[in-house]
């Protein structure tokens, strides 16, 4: 028997699976036949190899049954003191194949099947590897208590153990209590130490702290260019919905790394997200080149993505949903899947997509803003403004979060002077804030206060010029008959945007009588308009020109057009 164990190591080892395959399988029917007590350690051997020839051919589930056999056998052989066993202890102990049984239940969905054979062994025989592996099912399981207590116990042996501490911060053990389990091992490695602080930060949701921190990072001698500081700095940027430089860090990643998979989720986001075309076009260049049960989830939303800017909406909920199954906690995927059911006019679904993402990060502003947007859209403005309302709380009033709830409240007339009070503090909080000042200028306009509207757009002109304000501008000459200087603010923005549509209207109307002072909900204060696109929300489909291969037959609009709050 020494000849066919050893002749099988040698297949294991140089990994030819399939052969071992085909030998383990002969052999282990030919000693089945055989009763010698003496062959017991060596058929243990066998379907251990046998085991391991079936996983690395992701034959999951008869691993995981002779997994299971060898278990019992080497159980058998512990108990009988086979001699073998006792000189041999380190060939895959007990330990190595309940860890093995785990791996086979994980890749078969059975999460707690592999929570109940991880449990099973004793906390003293517990390696960093199973406790590692033990927090990881129950953070997934929602048992924080406990996945806190198994990464802290992988700490304790593995101090640079990143992923760990990553874990724990997120789960809301504070920075200095992470520390203090590594301590001495970043005593000479003050780089660590400042990626530390930037991690604690981001997990404390103060960003602008985290953003600084990483940027004193991302200098020659430190981590320049590192793509994962910079996935961080993105990720940051975008929860504090400053989408440009969150776009930005993450086309610096795909720069250097053309094939770096952490962020790129986000990254199509925002580049589907992007009222700029060539964003769109830039997706093409992310799409993965091989073979597609290789894809990671990541993979999936770039694919999904690019399907949602071409209109081909039953492929894009294909894609998103493919990335659900392989983490069914990627908020990008589900971001996908609810901006595909928006556009298909199915909101309930939507709905529940947006509401799962708000669990997993509940400041995200995209989840929060397609939640209200869903609501609306089902005539549910009560919950909407709920919803809004909890994202003022939830984003610490910032003020994309001030004028979403000022885009719910527009909706009942009778809440004029909260609208106002609401846009005034959100350009409080910050005055270079363009949607809300466009939304404050036009409420402005429809109180006919058309100076303090001209005031609030020249100042806001001079810091951060763009075709949308330079033609409000024009519109409030317009109504105060100042033909002259309408005239120069149209051009202006035209230079701007040669494609802003009211402005190429206002310059043709120009000498005629001035529109009514009623506010046009329809541009501005509603949920549509080209003028007040928000960037980080999911494209409409009005921003997609349908080509031959879309898939509005499947799904038919119906004739409503998707609300947005823009």
């Amino acid at each position: 028997m020494n000849t066919i164990i050893k002749q099988i190591s040698l297949l294991y080892n140089q990994e030819l699976y399939s052969d071992l395959l085909k030998l383990g399988e002969l052999a282990i029917s030919a000693f089945d036949q055989k009763h010698d007590p003496t062959l017991q350690f060596g058929k243990f051997q066998l379907q251990v190899y046998y085991a391991e020839a079936l996983y690395n051919t992701q034959q999951y589930q008869t691993a995981e049954s002779t997994y299971t056999t060898a278990l019992q056998m080497r159980k058998y052989l512990l108990k009988s003191k086979n001699a073998k066993v006792q000189e041999d202890k380190e060939f895959m102990t007990d330990v190595d194949i309940k860890y093995k049984i785990h791996l086979c239940c994980l890749k078969l969905k059975r999460s707690q099947r592999a929570i109940e054979v991880l449990q099973s062994i004793s906390a003293r025989n517990r390696t960093p590897k199973i406790n590692m592996a033990l927090g990881n099912l129950y953070r997934d399981s929602g048992m924080e208590r406990p996945a806190i207590a198994c990464y802290k116990e992988v700490l304790k042996e593995c101090p640079l153990a990143m992923d760990v501490v990553e874990n724990l911060l997120k789960l809301g053990v504070k920075g200095t209590e992470v520390n203090s389990l590594m301590l001495g091992a970043t005593t000479e490695l003050n780089w660590i130490s400042i990626w530390l602080r930037g991690l604690a930060e981001m997990y404390l949701r103060e960003y602008r702290s985290a953003v600084a921190t990483f940027k004193s990072l991302d200098t020659p001698g430190n981590l320049c260019n590192n793509s994962a500081l910079l996935v961080n700095m993105a990720q940051c940027h975008n929860l504090l919905c400053d989408e440009a430089k969150a776009l930005a860090a993450l086309q610096r990643v795909a720069r250097n790394e053309p094939y770096y998979i952490n962020g790129r989720d986000l990254l199509a986001t925002l580049l589907a997200n992007s009222t700029e075309k060539e964003h769109h076009k830039d997706l093409e260049h992310l799409i993965p080149d091989f073979d597609t049960s290789l894809w990671s989830t990541e993979h999936w939303v770039v694919m999904g993505y690019h399907m949602f800017v071409n209109s081909k909406y039953e492929r894009a909920a294909y894609f998103g949903q493919q990335a659900c199954l392989l983490n069914k906690r990627n908020i990008e995927a589900l971001l996908l899947k609810a901006a595909t059911f928006m556009q298909i006019n199915k909101y309930h679904e939507a709905s529940l997509h947006y509401r799962e993402a708000l669990q997993y990060c509940p400041n995200r502003f995209e989840s929060n803003y397609g939640l209200v947007q869903s609501y609306v859209a089902m005539n549910r403005l009560r919950e909407a403004m709920t919803v809004a309302k909890n994202t003022c709380k939830q984003m610490d009033h910032a003020p994309a979060a001030l004028t979403l709830y000022a885009s719910v409240l527009l909706k009942d007339p009778m809440n004029t002077v909260q609208v106002r009070n609401i846009l005034e503090l959100a350009i409080t909080n910050d005055p270079n804030y363009t949607h809300g000042v466009c939304m404050l200028a036009e409420q402005l306009e429809h109180e006919q206060s058309y100076d303090e509207a001209i005031a609030l757009l020249k100042r806001h002109a001079e810091v951060k010029s763009s075709s949308k304000v330079h033609q409000m501008l024009a519109d409030c000459y317009r109504r105060l008959q100042k033909d002259d200087d309408a005239l120069e603010h149209y051009h202006i923005a035209l230079r701007l945007d040669s494609q802003n549509q009211r402005a190429l209207e206002g310059i043709n109307n120009i000498g005629r009588s001035p529109p009514s002072n009623k506010m046009d909900s329809s541009y501005y204060m509603s949920m549509g308009g080209e003028s007040t696109t928000y960037t980080s929300q999911a494209p409409t489909g009005s921003d997609h020109e349908a080509d031959g291969d879309t898939d509005t037959e499947q799904w038919p609009n119906n004739g409503h057009d998707v609300m947005t709050f823009d």
